[in-house]
């Protein structure tokens, strides 16, 4: 009964109340389409680039940074990918490597201005989401740059396993969820992150390294974002130079929906999953009742308002707690001295 209630009282099950919440509301207002095999599947896919980025957010907001340039890099890695296979005849499944190796390079240079110039992570990543958005104008101008017979890439956008049902890039997005979920909960490297985002400070006189997992995060972050530009080209079969700007916010939201926190050292992946479904479930949900898509935008603007004023309240809490627990054993202390 005690494992019961705690998971009552926990931010999951609020979560997974406001997923079924919104099926339920867009189920009947679609009148029943919201349910449909091949609308869940569409669920699915809305996940998928959101979930590749919204990883990279999570690491780095428990880390206690940010970065708000993986939409861009993303975007950019499309262009790069498609300029090489296109225009050049590399072959697709080399040129998203390198593609890829590029956009890894925009995240040490991310890394680098934050660590070594002192950038704030906010203008560093800002300036270079700048950048590569006018670098990807430059490389395939705004009508972008069209995917046509690249059998690697359409290998990833087009392939569907169990009858059609299941496209092969939603099992590699859960792939990565499930493996850096693992790597978060169950490993040094995961619980280095926790502490360096809880304190640095203390985690340097622990012998840990807050600059080079610095380095690494942001770098981790550019790749999943560049896996996500690959799989948007290959699945729309257009490169585009703003493909994923859309989602330069929606990670972080995603992230602090799911209850991670905005100065870092709270929060896992489960939670984080979960404010990425929530996310594309309404986005999926405005489309398929008809509303107009700006929608989401106000939704997902409210969202993330609402998840920053509650890690705040959170962090209040908890900063009341440590006071009067410093408190207690202060006047403990006293007391035994005193007897």
């Amino acid at each position: 009964m005690k494992t019961k209630g705690s998971f009552f009282s926990t931010k999951y099950f609020t979560l997974l109340i406001i997923i079924v919440a919104l099926l339920v509301i867009f189920t009947v207002w679609s009148k029943g389409q919201m349910i449909m095999p091949i609308n869940i599947r569409n669920i699915l896919n809305n996940l998928v680039l959101l979930g590749l980025i919204g990883i990279g957010a999570c690491y780095l907001m428990l880390y206690g940074e940010l970065d708000i340039s993986a939409g861009a890099i993303g975007s950019f890695a499309g262009c790069i990918c498609a300029l090489l296979a296109m225009r050049m005849g590399i072959p697709s499944a080399i040129a998203a490597i390198i593609a890829i190796l590029v956009g890894c390079v925009a995240g040490l240079c991310n890394a680098l201005m934050i660590n070594i110039l002192k950038f704030p992570p906010f203008i560093a990543t800002m300036s270079m989401s700048y950048i590569l958005q006018g670098a990807g104008y430059m490389i395939a101008t705004s009508q972008g740059i069209s995917i046509k017979k690249l059998a690697f890439l359409n290998f990833i956008g087009d392939t569907k396993f169990f009858n059609g049902l299941v496209p092969v890039m939603i099992i590699i997005t859960v792939l990565f969820l499930v493996v850096y979920g693992i790597i978060l909960s169950r490993t040094q490297f995961g619980r280095t992150i926790y502490l360096c985002g809880g304190n640095r400070r203390a985690a340097r006189l622990c012998g840990l390294n807050p600059k080079k997992l610095s380095y690494m995060l942001y770098i981790n972050s550019a790749f999943l974002a560049s896996v996500a530009g690959i799989i948007y080209i290959s699945r729309v079969k257009t490169a585009l130079p703003t493909a994923l700007t859309s989602f330069q916010f929606t990670g972080v939201t995603a992230a602090i929906l799911g209850g991670v926190a905005f100065g870092g050292g709270s929060g896992n992946m489960v939670g984080c999953t979960l404010g990425m479904l929530i996310l594309a479930i309404f986005n999926n949900g405005v489309s398929t009742v008809g509303f107009n898509a700006n929608y989401t935008k106000v939704f997902n603007g409210v969202l993330l308002i609402i998840g920053l004023a509650l890690d705040a309240i959170a962090a209040r809490r908890n900063a009341k707690k440590v006071v009067a627990t410093s408190l207690a054993s202060a006047k403990t202390g006293k007391k035994e001295e005193t007897a």
